[in-house]
């Protein structure tokens, strides 16, 4: 069972909550490398610089029989059956490839369950059993470090990779990400952020450097630093994702002082260059943005962005600010149909709608 390897970047979300995440990119079908010895087929080495001796796969004809079971319920994504099957198995295994090959896919199993700490037992079974070609070890291995982080085990998932990093003596420099992220986790931040930062220094294009920084900086509280960041990559043009804007202005958002403008300016610009979708997303931002505005009596401004914030929202919230603002400056007929509106879509306060209503 074969995750390929993914970052363990720390990515930004709306909010800007960060964590270290390895999630399985893609999963083989787990019968293919019990029967690899019966077909005569050898995978392409994922590891060549690997030293380690590879042992020869044995399995009897009965276990045999026992895992392809085993392998067709994870391929009809039966986990609960697959982890039962296993668990049934694993005092029958009679070598270490039956053993290994079980655990194998008994941790793939718990780790789409998202069941982590089980997840990296069976990984490190396999470990253990050292029964499996060093394709299956060593993935076995890395899926072992996406477990441990997943569960929050930062150090020993750091750990686990230092050992498969010395074994594979592998130069994909994903695993190079994945060191410095988990790096960030384990009170090492600093060494973390220089690395980025010399990273980024080389290449402006490399984005995964930039995520990662920008997610040191978070974890690190600093934000004068993750604006300043994210401030001069957008001069440069280099946020050009949806995800890397929205960081953009969830953090203009977040610090106090005139940001809001600069804020309202990208969300204007993004979306007009469809680079950021006319969703409910975006609307929460500009609602954000004409609250601010309201808040420094800028009502023509604000009015403005609760409008962008209702043509693109679901919800009648933002129309109903508009009603609210529309009859504080005496528009009585616009406030009513601004609440009309945000009736169409509901709100939740209906109540509220009513004083606009008569």
């Amino acid at each position: 069972m074969r995750y390929a390897a993914s970052l363990l970047s720390l990515s930004i979300a709306a909010v800007l909550a960060c964590s270290a995440v390895a999630l399985p990119a893609s999963a083989q079908d787990s019968s293919s490398r019990s029967s690899q010895d019966k077909k005569d087929v050898k995978e392409a080495p994922r590891y060549p610089n690997a030293t380690r001796k590879e042992p020869k796969p044995k399995v009897s004809d009965e276990n045999g029989k026992a895992l392809t079971e085993i392998s067709k319920a994870y391929s009809a994504q039966d986990f609960a059956k697959v982890r039962s099957l296993t668990d049934d198995f694993l005092p029958k295994a009679g070598t270490p490839y039956e053993k290994a090959l079980a655990y194998e896919i008994a941790g793939s199993a718990a780790f789409a369950q998202k069941d982590y700490p089980s997840a990296a037992t069976d990984f490190q079974e396999v470990i253990t059993a050292n029964g499996l070609d060093n394709n299956g070890h060593y993935d076995s291995m890395s899926n072992l470090v996406a477990s441990l982080s997943n569960a929050g085990k930062y150090p020993e998932a750091l750990k686990v990779l230092d050992q498969f990093l010395a074994e594979t003596r592998t130069t994909d420099p994903q695993y190079a990400n994945m060191r410095l992220s988990l790096l960030s986790h384990t009170g090492k931040a600093g060494d973390a952020e220089a690395a980025f930062k010399e990273r980024l220094a080389k290449d402006p294009n490399d984005h995964t450097a930039f995520q990662n920084l920008l997610a040191t900086y978070q974890q690190e509280n600093k934000s004068a630093e993750m604006l300043a960041l994210l401030r001069g990559r957008y001069k440069q043009g280099l946020l050009t994702t949806g995800d890397d804007l929205r960081a953009y202005y969830v953090t203009l958002l977040q610090n106090p002082g005139p940001n809001w403008k600069e804020a309202q300016e990208v969300l204007d610009s993004s979306v007009a260059k469809g680079t950021l979708p006319k969703n409910d997303q975006t609307a929460t931002a500009y609602s954000v943005v004409a609250q601010t505005a309201f808040g420094q009596d800028q009502w023509n401004i604000a009015l403005s962005n609760y409008a962008k914030a209702a043509g693109m929202s679901a919800s009648g919230e933002a129309d109903l600010n508009r009603a609210r603002i529309l009859s504080g400056q005496g528009k009585k007929a616009e406030a009513k149909a601004a609440a009309l509106e945000a009736q169409k879509k509901g709100v939740k306060d209906p109540a509220a709608l009513q004083k606009f209503l008569k």
